[in-house]
């Protein structure tokens, strides 16, 4: 069985096929974006982790008032 893959199937974050979201507006500084109109929900949380803690508390800080 051969399986027909769309490109809006396509994550954004990791190239695979399934993605089954859409990628939220919001992304710490030094997030990356997603190259795709959906994601995986795993790859984009992944993703916001790692920006996260690259970030010092001071700089969480400062981001989250400008929001």
């Amino acid at each position: 069985m051969q399986v027909e893959i769309q490109d809006d199937d396509i994550c954004g974050f990791c190239g695979l096929a399934g993605a089954d979201k859409i990628p939220h507006p919001m992304r710490w500084p030094g997030e990356e974006s997603a190259e795709t109109k959906y994601v995986h929900a795993e790859c984009e949380v992944g993703e916001c982790k790692q920006a996260y803690w690259a970030l010092t508390d001071e700089q969480r800080q400062a981001f989250l008032r400008t929001i």
